[in-house]
């Protein structure tokens, strides 16, 4: 697993990308998810919390818990952002793989408004979005107001999700990147359903779900 973590350290520190490295480290990637993914036994805990509702939703995960959602929720009509850096062109090629519908946006003024408001819009034609809510550089665990705009906007509820790996490896970087190891068990908890109102604020919604995401990880 040593080498496999190195790999995963240098794509996730990589600046520059040439496009044959791009297509070559995206699809090593791929390979690398599906090969770890495949051996894990995954339990779903309160995933009826989605099912019943019957529509769309925004999945809200920690950047660090990310590796085996990738896997989880492939080719489910999901919508994820990522940013136009070299890295982000990077997911970028991972995700398509996985089936995700891609918008592109930045941690920029101009580019975070209009790729959030391109997420709204994927919102009211039905497809579901998930939000890397302390991404994309943190800090760790702590929720920025995207996702509450996109819910207070849409009506769409947001639908807490976490993920507990029995035996990985932790990254030492700001987000805490989990790395599964292969045979292990890993559980996803899905909250319930969480709306915000036209009229709630956005920072007191904020510190809601941050308690709620904690909480729910404690379920198991």
């Amino acid at each position: 697993m040593k080498v496999v973590k190195n790999f995963f350290t240098k794509i996730r520190n990589i600046k520059i990308i040439k496009i044959f490295e791009l297509n070559f480290l995206s699809f090593l990637a791929w390979i690398i998810i599906q090969l770890v993914c495949r051996t894990l036994k995954i339990r779903k805990i309160n995933f009826d919390n989605v099912k019943k509702l019957n529509k769309n939703v925004i999945y809200a995960f920690f950047h660090g818990e990310q590796f085996i959602l990738v896997f989880t929720h492939k080719w489910q009509n999901v919508v994820i952002m990522t940013s136009y850096s070299a890295d982000g062109e990077l997911q970028t090629k991972i995700l398509q793989k996985f089936g995700y519908d891609i918008v592109r946006g930045s941690t920029s003024k101009k580019g975070a408004t209009s790729g959030t408001l391109e997420l709204l819009e994927k919102l009211y034609k039905g497809q579901n979005v998930a939000v890397a809510v302390d991404g994309p550089h943190g800090p760790t665990f702590k929720i920025k107001p995207g996702i509450i705009f996109l819910s207070q906007k849409s009506s769409i509820p947001i639908i807490p999700v976490r993920v507990v790996v029995k035996n990985a490896i932790q990254f030492n970087n700001w987000d805490k990147y989990i790395l599964p190891l292969p045979f292990t068990t890993a559980y996803i908890i899905y909250g319930r359903p969480f709306y915000v109102k036209e009229q709630e604020n956005i920072k007191n919604k904020i510190l809601e779900l941050e308690k709620i995401m904690h909480q729910i990880r404690q379920t198991i």
